[in-house]
């Protein structure tokens, strides 16, 4: 959950937020059981400035939500699937599936490294002629990504990226299934979603 004008207690392994999507309040709880994860809590505005005003309620809050977990009025939704009911798992779905969505660069990251690990697998299945059009894929895609990552790539305004550039749908790559899958889906999603960053 990504939550707006922040502030973090350090010491007590908490935060609070305003969530632009609940139009809420919401204390997250870092929960360090079975590696790292935020169980969340809908609090009032009154609770969240706290923070400021009487922080020994808001620890004090933020302790009776950890004791009662789950189990708390106040519960809104956890990270981990196995604190939450069915509806609760739906939320949380939602809610990665929202912010999968927002942040489009990352999208279009995990999308060009998998194409690169679809790369990776046809050069291994390819013939000597076909190597030389990988490579320059290869190289193509690694120059985009690290464009994306250095912030200089510019947003699509319905252009393609480039993927299919070296499998064109005449080349003998373009049979390698998940290899002319993968390339389509980056210049897909790069042309359609990333009109605007």
């Amino acid at each position: 959950m990504k939550l707006v004008s922040v502030k973090i207690n350090q010491q007590h392994y908490f935060s609070v937020g305003y969530d632009l999507i609940s139009e809420s309040y919401i204390l997250a709880q870092v929960i360090t059981y079975m590696g790292y994860y935020n169980r969340y809590f809908k609090i009032s505005k009154e609770e969240y400035d706290w923070f400021e005003y009487d922080v020994n309620k808001l620890i004090a809050l933020n302790q009776e939500c950890f004791a009662q977990n789950t189990k708390h009025p106040k519960f809104f939704f956890s990270e981990y699937p196995i604190d939450n009911t069915p509806k609760q798992n739906e939320k949380l779905k939602f809610y990665m599936q929202t912010e999968y969505e927002q942040n489009k660069k990352r999208v279009l990251r995990d999308k060009i490294l998998k194409f690169l690990r679809e790369i990776d697998k046809a050069e291994a299945a390819a013939s000597i002629s076909n190597s030389g059009s990988l490579n320059l894929c290869r190289i193509w895609m690694e120059n985009i990504l690290e464009k994306l990552e250095n912030g200089i790539l510019p947003s699509s305004n319905g252009d393609m990226i480039g993927a299919m550039k070296y499998i064109s749908q005449l080349d003998c790559l373009s049979v390698i299934h998940d290899l002319y899958e993968a390339a389509a889906d980056v210049d897909t999603f790069y042309s359609n979603e990333c009109k605007e960053w």
